[in-house]
């Protein structure tokens, strides 16, 4: 096994994180919203059940791949700056229904379509079969890491 790729394989995904992590610069803007926050008020509006009025947040889990803790923590903070309010859904209360405020929308459309216009400046510049090669490759990483999770997990 090469040392030195898995190296530059190790600091490649660092540095892809800290990519995401910067928000493609979105955070600067005037720190009122975060990448991860922004992604979560899009997939509302873009709710495939109701895209005006709500979304779940099973919907958010599964859409952005993160923990159910990442999801609560960051609607807390949109919901902290009244972009959001969250209700419980009458027809099973167990459901959170997430819904975008005014404010929240009107940062959300501000915000996104300088975050669009980055990302297809990202695209045009590295064109879309790479694009989509690396979709596939990130796609391939992480189900043989989840395989491989599941191979070394204890089984119950």
């Amino acid at each position: 096994m090469d040392k030195n790729l898995n190296c530059e394989l190790i600091q490649s995904i660092f540095q892809f994180k800290k990519m995401i992590h910067k928000g493609f610069s979105l955070e600067t803007l005037n720190n009122k919203i975060n990448m991860t926050e922004l992604i979560i008020m899009n997939e509302i509006v873009n709710n495939t059940f109701d895209p005006k009025d709500n979304v779940k947040i099973s919907d958010l889990k599964k859409y952005l791949s993160i923990s159910k803790g990442a999801i609560s923590q960051n609607l807390a903070s949109l919901e902290k700056k009244g972009y959001i309010k969250r209700t419980i859904d009458e027809s099973n209360r167990r459901n959170v229904i997430v819904t975008l405020t005014d404010e929240g929308r009107e940062i959300m459309n501000e915000h996104y379509s300088q975050f669009s216009q980055r990302l297809e400046k990202i695209v045009s510049r590295l064109g879309e079969e790479n694009v989509k090669q690396m979709i596939k490759i990130v796609d391939q990483m992480t189900e043989i890491s989840n395989e491989i999770n599941n191979e070394l997990s204890p089984k119950n």
